[in-house]
């Protein structure tokens, strides 16, 4: 059974093995220190500024979503999609956040969800849920709220690759939780058989 086991989760890691590589290379900035603390929705303070008329199909965990963007400090911009930092860059290019993947600070992967293609939306962020205490030397400083004025391009739903990761994932841990539990059902039936083979031979040995 333990090798049962071992086998099962051999095979998820290999399945999972290349969507986490893809997963860690589609980074687009550096994690905040910050990244591991409980995110609580309502530290961020967001206000829709445009809304389509059509608005049937929401962001949700696991898409990815394309914007044109722009980042404010002191209501002053210094970033957006026509000045990203990169020497050279002279064409627009938008953001792409994947969401649930910690691929970009908290702040801004959670206070996207629920927005609508064509929707515009201010995020301000606190520091924690930004770049923390580090900040981003020479472009955010310290311990800052950040702004974010983003408008939703595209939503790219999960694709069945990404589905099927996760529910393999999902299969393997259910798996080994199973395993766990029979062999522990197996250890302590093999006791009782001990225990049961003990009494008899103390019962023959009285006879």
């Amino acid at each position: 059974m333990a090798l049962l086991v071992f086998l099962v989760l051999l095979i998820c890691g290999n399945a999972a093995n290349g969507q986490f590589e893809r997963m860690f290379q589609q980074n687009i900035m550096d994690k905040p220190p910050d990244t591991g603390k409980i995110l609580i929705q309502s530290e961020l303070k967001t206000e829709t500024l445009e809304m389509p008329e059509d608005c049937a199909k929401k962001a949700i965990t696991g898409d990815s979503l394309v914007f044109d963007y722009e980042v404010l400090l002191n209501g002053k911009v210094v970033e957006d999609s026509h000045n990203t930092g990169e020497e050279g860059a002279t064409e627009k290019q938008p953001l792409m956040v994947v969401t649930g993947k910690g691929a970009v600070i908290p702040g801004l992967e959670f206070g996207v969800l629920g927005m609508c293609v064509g929707e515009k939306r201010k995020v301000i962020i606190p520091p924690h849920l930004a770049f923390g205490e580090k900040g981003v030397p020479g472009v955010i400083p310290e311990n800052a709220e950040v702004t974010f004025v983003v408008t939703l391009l595209e939503i790219i739903p999960k694709s069945w690759g990404e589905w099927y990761v996760d529910i393999v994932w999902s299969a393997c841990y259910l798996a080994f939780i199973g395993g766990i539990f029979v062999l522990m059902a197996q250890g302590i039936q093999e006791k009782r058989k001990a225990l049961r083979r003990e009494a008899k031979k103390a019962q023959r040995y009285r006879e």
